[in-house]
């Protein structure tokens, strides 16, 4: 895992942050899974399999993320996988990974079986009234690219070009769905009620410079109080190894404030940095700065103009 999925990872696993996201994606926004009701769940699964030999080998699976939710008479597990590049195999990947889980379900299950069994349930290692609790998981892609990989796992067979012989032999061959969430497509972001909503928009309009200094802008009161964990999550949204790499010792108590990060943002690549003697994109960023209350001297050093200059633009400006 990289350091822009970790990053992520330990932003996202706030409950509250959590809750939103899944009630936003399964319940439209609704209330449904209340984060007092979420509680971590081992992120590493190991099976013991035969190999060729006849040995057990042992196979071990990191989550990202994974919760337990039990609410009243609802369990259910609730996983995240996040990516910030696409995944040309990710059915394959969640299905191995939620396949892993139930088993482990079984196995836990089985150390726990009563005296009399079926001859049916013994060679199962299930009994016959034994439930499973259903895994419910979220690829989280945070890429520039559209996603262009498989969805489900039909679509990484080739079933030739007979196009009838591929509808019946669907019928049999089992599927697998990603739940894919696309942060930086998703639509009706409004079902969002925590600062997912908040972050969600700037990374839909990330790509645009003036676009995302005027979002900032907007939202000023956000961005100026930040804990670490988000602005080390912005770092990794906006690709800017400075804003992961902020020094924690001397930060870890402190609001951090993504305002004054613009100038970071420029200058280590995310922005493509300032396009020098362009007079119209100057007079944007100086504006933009203005308004979020830089001095004239910080403008300045920015544009690297002289403070006179800085002085005209903005008076034109305004």
């Amino acid at each position: 895992m990289g350091q822009a999925d970790v990053n992520v990872n330990l932003w996202l696993k706030d409950t509250k942050r959590f809750a939103d996201l899944f009630n936003a994606i399964l319940f439209q926004g609704k209330a449904v899974i209340l984060p007092e009701n979420l509680h971590p769940s081992p992120e590493t699964t190991a099976v013991s399999l035969q190999d060729v030999q006849g040995k057990n080998v042992v196979k071990k699976q990191y989550r990202d993320i994974i919760m337990n939710w039990q609410d009243q008479a609802v369990l259910m597990l609730l996983a995240v996988e996040s990516q910030t590049a696409i995944h040309y195999a990710a059915p394959l990947k969640v299905m191995l990974y939620d396949s892993m889980e139930y088993a482990e379900q079984v196995r836990v299950k089985w150390k726990e079986h009563p005296p009399c069994l079926s001859s049916a349930e013994f060679l199962s290692r299930f009994r016959k009234n034994d439930k499973l609790i259903p895994v419910i998981t979220l690829i989280f892609y945070y890429g520039t690219e559209e996603w262009d990989g498989p969805l489900e796992l039909h679509q990484m067979f080739d079933l030739g070009t007979e196009k009838s012989h591929a509808e019946l032999m669907k019928k049999y061959l089992p599927n697998y769905h990603i739940n894919l969430v696309d942060v930086r497509r998703l639509k009706n972001l409004e079902s969002f009620q925590s600062d997912l909503q908040i972050i969600f928009g700037m990374l839909q309009c990330s790509q645009d410079k003036y676009a995302l200094r005027t979002y900032i802008a907007n939202h000023k009161d956000y961005f100026q109080k930040l804990d670490l964990e988000t602005y080390h999550a912005l770092g990794a949204f906006l690709n800017s190894r400075q804003l992961m790499e902020i020094n924690l010792e001397k930060k870890e108590m402190e609001e951090l404030d993504m305002c004054k990060a613009l100038e970071d943002i420029y200058n280590d690549g995310v922005q493509d940095g300032l396009e020098r003697g362009e007079a119209a994109h100057k007079k944007d960023v100086a504006f933009q700065m203005q308004k979020l209350g830089y001095s004239l001297d910080a403008i300045a050093a920015v544009l690297r103009e002289p403070v006179d200059g800085i002085s005209r633009i903005l008076a034109v400006v305004g």
